[in-house]
């Protein structure tokens, strides 16, 4: 299932960018996320949804002249943030293929709309 949003951001989009680039530092952003540590192009991850703990590990790829960050499992589950200039700030999308329904479309837009506001009040 795929789920594509976007959202407005009020901070230009290089520092969104600068921001939410590094594994370390999407913990501070996505509310789910409790602990992301990178080894070279692997991130080891730790998120909370529905009350449980989940682990695991994934690729992450930054590519910065594109302001895009890509992740993914080797189970199917992956998904990009794009940081776009837009009048007065910039345009955040998020995109995540996940092989679970369990993953509302409405749950995918909440993280996004939560992201934004974090990112907002921290660049």
């Amino acid at each position: 299932m795929e789920h594509v949003h976007s959202e407005h951001v009020a901070a230009d989009p290089d520092r969104v960018f600068a921001a939410l680039r590094d594994p370390a530092s999407l913990a501070r952003f996505v509310p789910q996320l409790t602990k992301a540590e990178q080894d070279g192009e692997r991130v080891e991850v730790e998120a909370r949804y529905d009350g449980r703990t989940q682990r695991g590990d994934a690729y992450f790829r930054a590519d910065e002249s594109g302001r895009k960050v890509e992740w993914g499992t080797d189970s199917g589950y992956r998904g990009w943030l794009e940081v776009a200039p837009d009048e007065g700030g910039s345009i955040l999308t998020l995109g995540l293929h996940t092989t679970h329904i369990e993953h509302a479309d409405h749950d995918v837009a909440g993280t996004l709309d939560a992201m934004r506001r974090l990112v907002e009040a921290q660049v």
